[in-house]
């Protein structure tokens, strides 16, 4: 059985996968970030609106360049319609004539899932199962198309470490997808190859998928494309182009832009190894994960508990953490090597072979 799908949506610069989708991304950041139900309950009805629209988009209209009969995939498949893509991948060309579909459609598959889990917080349950069962039928369709014997269609890394963080890939097959990925990173000289959607993830997903030593080594490569390219060339502010100020001194583009300084929650999430655990950070880890030649690293976070803070520093195998947790709050500490600390509220030092005078301030 088949389906119609025209190829006559016109181009504009409304609706991109990714920067539209920041409707449904942004209020769930905040709401996790500070448990505020209210922020998800005022912009609930422009999530749904949004979303109303893209799976109209995917329903109705295909990608021009497609041809024969629709598959019944296919109206789960957002190709149509003007999209940025990856934006600015190293090298890459782009065209707002290209099908970007496999990176609109794992943000379609997102979305909706998110709106899942945003319902289900508000008490919709009926909207939760009805958004969670969209979910699944956008990753079936994007898996349909995208995905063969344990690859992408369109391998880049951008596209497995969207693939990887989005949930996309089979569980099956993540592994041999992580793999992939590093394969891609080690062909780049172990250099990034990430633009504007992926680039905040691609060192958490290596350094998760067991591979923080070359996590470490993308961060610290100091030639193109990379980010310590920029203070190396002068920059005081984050480009918009990975060569925004090429070897003769000309500029391109934003010479202040935010996407690839979105590397600053690795800082946060790995080098310091602050990461909320459940909303408005009443359960968070403190899991740094060392690497690249640093021996310390110290964060904090003014929660809506108080202020979590954390300090770390190795001393040979050893590594010694200080940690705040404010009333409010549990942290479950997760040093390199050790079992995991649960810790209430207080000042601790912990290390990585077992805690130190708990719930005493550290000298």
């Amino acid at each position: 059985m088949t389906t119609s799908r025209s190829c006559t949506l016109p181009i504009s610069f409304e609706g991109s996968a990714g920067w539209g989708d920041a409707i449904a991304i942004v209020p769930w950041r905040l709401y996790e970030a500070y448990g505020d139900v209210g922020v998800l309950e005022r912009t609930y009805p422009a999530m749904r609106r949004w979303l109303a629209h893209v799976s109209e988009v995917a329903e109705r209209f295909r990608h021009h360049a497609r041809t024969g009969p629709t598959q019944p995939h296919e109206r789960y498949l957002w190709d149509a319609g003007f999209h940025w893509g990856e934006w600015l991948e190293p090298g890459g060309q782009w065209s707002p004539m290209d099908d970007h579909g496999i990176v609109a459609t794992a943000y379609y598959a997102w979305t909706a899932r998110l709106m899942a889990q945003v319902a289900t917080v508000l008490g919709d349950a009926d909207a939760a199962a009805e958004h969670a069962a969209l979910a699944e039928r956008v990753t079936d369709a994007w898996r349909t198309e995208y995905w063969r014997d344990g690859r992408l269609t369109h391998e880049s890394q951008a596209n497995y470490v969207r693939a990887l963080t989005l949930g996309l890939v089979p569980d099956a097959d993540r592994a041999a997808a992580a793999s992939r990925l590093v394969e891609l990173v080690h062909e780049a000289d172990d250099h990034l190859g990430t633009g504007f959607l992926t680039t905040p993830w691609l060192l958490p997903t290596l350094a998760d998928a067991g591979h923080a030593d070359l996590a470490h080594r993308v961060l610290g490569q100091r030639d193109y494309p990379g980010w310590l390219i920029m203070p190396e060339r002068g920059a005081t502010t984050v480009w918009e182009n990975w060569d925004g100020v090429d070897p003769e001194g000309i500029a391109s583009a934003s010479l202040s832009h935010y996407s690839k300084g979105g590397v600053i929650d690795f800082f946060h999430s790995h080098i310091a190894g602050l990461r909320r655990l459940e909303p408005g950070w009443t359960r968070f880890a403190v899991a740094p994960v060392p690497g690249g030649g640093i021996t310390w690293a110290e964060a904090s976070f003014d929660s809506p508990q108080g202020r979590i803070a954390v300090r770390w520093e190795a001393d040979g195998d050893v590594l010694r953490a200080e940690v705040t947790v404010p009333e409010g709050s549990v942290a479950e500490v997760m040093l390199p090597g050790a079992q995991p600390v649960e810790l209430d509220p207080g000042r601790h030092v912990v290390n990585s072979g077992a805690m130190v005078d708990p719930g005493t301030s550290p000298a």
